[in-house]
């Protein structure tokens, strides 16, 4: 029974890591979708993970006892990255129907623009956004492992941690050069789709830890389910809004050029 136990609490460490984590691996390539070098969204992706984890390893059971102040961090938390993701996500919709547009023109025949600069994120806006989307998954899985230590499973709590980072990392890295080969436009689509859905996930949590509203709940399930009808919500809303959009460009194009 003892070691029924044991066993379990590493795995629920290890699978609530995975769940948290694996949010920070795909909105790490969101970030990445308009930009030629993913480093700095995944170096901040990696200190906010670092921070997060050294302050609970650090504090350790001490933060059980004072739930209303991880409470506190995680709504503010919550607020930036929701903030963040938010001006990213328009940011690289803008971005998402330049490449959609300069598509539309070579099939049509009308030439390419050159590759402007302009539509990738800056380094510094990258580790911003990878190390606030780290600190909040992080900080969503420390009270659950804070949980299991209080119960006397400190070490699986850890090791199932750990076990938990060292996947997600492996895979991010086995799969980072399928994810690049993708063409521009669908990963620029994907990217911009994954934004939004965490900005509407995470600004629903956001209110309703400081207002009477409601986050959906979906019985004994995880709530992060609901971030799969929310991306494909998203998903069609960004395609149509781009589509919108070029065919406006290429209206405009027409009447100019006659």
């Amino acid at each position: 029974m003892e070691y029924g136990s044991i066993i379990g609490a590493f795995l629920a460490a290890f699978l609530v890591t995975d769940l948290e984590l694996t949010e920070v691996v795909a909105i790490v390539y969101a970030l990445g979708a308009s930009s030629r070098d993913m480093r700095p969204a995944i170096h901040g992706a990696i200190a906010g993970v670092a921070v997060v984890g050294l302050i609970a390893l650090g504090t350790g059971i001490a933060l059980v006892s004072v739930a209303r102040l991880i409470t506190t961090v995680t709504f503010y938390l919550l607020i930036v990255s929701a903030v963040m993701l938010w001006g990213f996500g328009f940011f690289l919709l803008r971005s998402t129907v330049k490449t959609y547009f300069r598509e539309a023109k070579k099939r049509i025949g009308k030439g390419e623009p050159p590759h402007s600069a302009e539509e990738e994120f800056g380094s510094k806006a990258l580790f911003s956004g990878g190390f606030s989307v780290g600190a909040v998954e992080t900080l969503e899985a420390v009270i659950v492992l804070l949980a299991l230590t209080a119960g006397g499973y400190g070490p699986e709590a850890l090791l199932g941690f750990g076990a938990g980072v060292i996947l997600l990392v492996s895979l991010g890295i086995a799969l980072h050069e399928n994810i690049r080969k993708l063409k521009v436009p669908p990963l620029k689509w994907i990217g911009t789709t994954l934004l939004f859905t965490f900005a509407v996930f995470w600004s629903g949590e956001a209110i309703s830890q400081r207002t009477s509203f409601a986050w959906p709940s979906v019985g004994p399930l995880p709530p992060d389910i609901l971030l799969v009808p929310i991306f494909l919500v998203a998903l069609l809303a960004v395609r149509g809004a781009v589509s919108l959009r070029v065919a406006g460009k290429l209206a405009a194009l027409e009447q100019t050029r006659s």
